[in-house]
């Protein structure tokens, strides 16, 4: 009897995913959409009505603290991030969605990957989502080793906030990791120690840590290239 339940729930959520592959615009690389902001989820997606139909949108780009994900905690300044995407971007608030043509449509989960302009911007440093790098808000992003369209202006922009130790780059557990100190609790990733590396399902490389590390567990980030148990070391 579980059994049969559980064919009949597969058979109405393959009709379901069915109707929504439907009624999602089918969007080329580079295309453009215009819609209103329904939610901001955390600081780097938010929820946007188009077409008549709601879609999720992770900002291209950038990477912000996370506070959505249930198998990890709050990491420090995922809570001030994700309000500052709330004030750039309030509910009913109109936006344009432009998507990039060196990166795919969609990522893995589905979400519209795409750079947000709210009225009268436009162009490589006009969108929330280089707003939000320029305050210290995110760290720029490069999935796969493959670069955005604007990734020169986002990383000149990450540069300046974090010389002027702005957002993030001023917050304890990222200063304490420019002084080469782990602090508790901070969101910091068990596997290295000596500089908070911070804790995140995404890439990262040497270049965001700015510091020597120890790998004492798992180099899941692959900062220690030579094995030798060191990473990030200046030759």
């Amino acid at each position: 009897m579980v059994w049969r339940k559980g064919v009949a729930l597969g058979a109405v959520l393959a009709a379901s995913g069915a109707l929504l592959l439907l009624v999602l615009p089918a969007l080329a690389h580079g295309a453009t959409l215009s819609g209103e902001v329904t939610r901001v989820v955390d600081g780097d997606t938010v929820k946007v009505r188009s077409r008549g139909f709601e879609t999720t949108v992770r900002l291209i780009g950038i990477d912000t603290p996370e506070t959505r994900d249930p198998s990890q905690p709050v990491q420090c300044f995922g809570p001030e991030a994700s309000a500052r995407a709330k004030r750039l971007l309030p509910t009913g608030r109109r936006v344009r969605l432009v998507t990039d043509d060196t990166q795919d449509t969609r990522d893995r989960y589905g979400r519209l990957l795409a750079y947000v302009y709210t009225p009268g911007t436009s162009g490589p440093t006009g969108s929330v989502n280089h707003r939000m790098v320029r305050g210290g808000y995110a760290k720029v992003y490069v999935y796969g080793g493959v670069r955005f369209r604007y990734a020169d202006p986002f990383f000149r922009a990450q540069h300046r906030a974090r010389a002027a130790r702005s957002g993030l780059w001023g917050a304890p557990c990222f200063g304490d990791a420019d002084r080469g100190v782990t602090p508790p609790g901070a969101g910091c990733d068990p596997n290295y120690a000596g500089a908070c590396v911070p804790l995140t399902s995404s890439d990262l490389d040497c270049a965001d840590i700015g510091r020597p590390v120890r790998v004492v567990g798992s180099d899941r980030h692959r900062l220690d290239g030579d094995g030798d148990g060191r990473g990030c070391e200046r030759s």
